[in-house]
């Protein structure tokens, strides 16, 4: 068993450890997981969607041994799967448990996933498409997800489709740094809440993020389950279309309403926040930098610096 120890716990690292336990085949004991989870009903919500998940496709199982997570891994397979998860937990956050372990079989898998699409545990499918999934292609992991409806956390409801196809490794990691970015425009999306609220974002993006006012779109999405907000902000970089993104939190991990005018101004600021690192940085955004992580330790590439102490501990602990 591999005892993983890192300087920080959240549900992304949680999940990192348990794919990268389940690409390699090796049991796990991440030290701080079960405390931190049991402090945390929405990483709970996520735990207990992983652990069905995993039980229907009889591929490893979580125990716990005081404030530590261990986890046991299957033999993972390749195919078509169907899954539910929890209104208030995340689709996608499964799709990214399952994605890296299933590229390294030997044939195409495919996953649907009703649940929440849109939740601000997580990126939107657009971000997961468009700039976290060509970052991964360059490495010679090939990913896709559609969305087919829309659900909000909290309501739950909507349905994604994802495909794995085996790796091709030997590509090694690409740059993450673009040469040239350009704010193109913005779209609000609402659902189920007041249309007045997405004009006050769409002001807040064109004043304070300097997009064109015709550039920033609102949408309202008439086929969701339950109330939901979020923003996506496109950018030209290098010639190819890239996302950022903002989620609104409408509702806590333990079912209490949050949304408010002041919170739809926050996801507005945020999205604001990451036009400006966006250009000023002109790198890959750090959600998706973070999440290429374990495809680097799945390619034998070396770790780079940026990955800092966690993820150097998690690498070492599968080399």
């Amino acid at each position: 068993m591999i005892e993983i120890s890192l300087p920080e716990i959240d549900h992304v690292a949680v999940r990192h450890a348990v794919s990268l336990s389940l690409a390699t085949g090796r049991s796990i004991r991440l030290a701080g997981a079960f405390g931190f989870v049991k402090e945390n009903p929405a990483a709970g919500n996520l735990l207990a969607d992983w652990e069905n998940a995993l039980g229907v496709l009889s591929a490893g199982s979580f125990r716990n041994d005081g404030d530590d997570l261990l986890f046991a891994p299957g033999a993972l397979k390749n195919g078509d799967y169907v899954f539910e998860t929890g209104a208030f937990s995340s689709a996608l956050e499964l799709v990214l448990l399952l994605l890296p372990p299933l590229t390294r079989l030997e044939y195409r898998s495919s996953l649907g996933v009703r649940g929440v699409t849109h939740s601000h545990l997580s990126c939107t499918t657009d971000f997961a498409n468009l700039t976290l999934f060509d970052v991964l292609e360059r490495m010679g992991f090939f990913l896709h997800l559609s969305l087919k409806r829309f659900g909000f956390y909290g309501s739950g409801g909507g349905l994604l489709e994802a495909k794995a196809y085996p790796e091709e490794s030997g590509a090694g990691i690409p740059s993450l740094r673009y040469g040239d970015v350009r704010i193109t425009g913005a779209r609000v999306y609402i659902a189920k809440l007041p249309t007045h609220i997405a004009a006050t974002q769409r002001e807040i993006l064109v004043e304070r993020a300097g997009i064109p006012a015709p550039a920033v779109g609102i949408v309202e999405v008439l086929d969701a389950d339950g109330p939901g907000n979020f923003i996506q902000v496109y950018a030209e970089c290098d010639g190819g279309v890239r996302i950022e993104q903002a989620v609104s939190p409408v509702y806590s991990g333990q079912g209490a309403y949050l949304f408010d005018a002041e919170a739809a101004a926050e996801t507005a600021k945020s999205a604001v926040e990451a036009c400006e690192r966006l250009v000023a940085g002109k790198a890959v955004p750090e959600r998706a930098v973070r999440e290429i992580l374990p495809y680097i330790v799945l390619s034998g590439s070396g770790i780079p610096a940026w990955a800092g102490g966690a993820g150097e501990r998690l690498a070492a602990a599968f080399r």
